[in-house]
């Protein structure tokens, strides 16, 4: 059986760069997938100021880059009926943490991103960024990686 390096075949891009969220919403670029197998989203949820604004991260899909969708959360290799959304509450529960979302490509459309939306209203700030990890298609006989969302 081949081993699969994954230190020198993954791409890391940095979705919404570490910044401190005052708007309602950040809509970063969507990163294209193709030519992706397995990849990972990490959400790095910091310090939240503030008790009355919830921050919703939604992962989202698109086949042409211009009307997205909602992924579904992929459980076990399954597609589950519950959204990719993941929320950090008024009250600041789920700050300070990071979420490792993982993701086969064969079940998303080829762009994908990651919104952060504001709601609640109140002037609330929050610590975040969003990296992206992807691993290109490979052939060979390496076992498949097995994820979970």
């Amino acid at each position: 059986m081949t081993v699969l390096d994954i230190g020198n075949n993954v791409t890391v891009t940095q979705h919404s760069a570490p910044d401190r969220l005052s708007a309602t919403a950040a809509t970063p670029t969507a990163q294209d997938l193709s030519g992706c197998t397995y990849g990972i989203v990490v959400i790095n949820m910091g310090d939240k100021d503030g008790v009355t604004s919830v921050w919703t991260y939604t992962i989202e899909d698109s086949p042409d880059n211009v009307t997205f969708t909602t992924v579904k959360k992929q459980e076990d290799g399954e597609v589950s009926t519950d959204d990719a959304t993941y929320q950090v509450d008024a009250d600041g529960e789920n700050c300070n943490r990071r979420l490792i979302i993982p993701f086969d490509t064969t079940r998303v459309d080829r762009y994908l991103r990651v919104t952060c939306v504001k709601s609640g209203g109140g002037s609330d700030s929050f610590d975040q960024s969003v990296t992206i990890v992807t691993m290109p298609n490979y052939t060979g006989d390496a076992d498949a990686p097995s994820f979970s969302i």
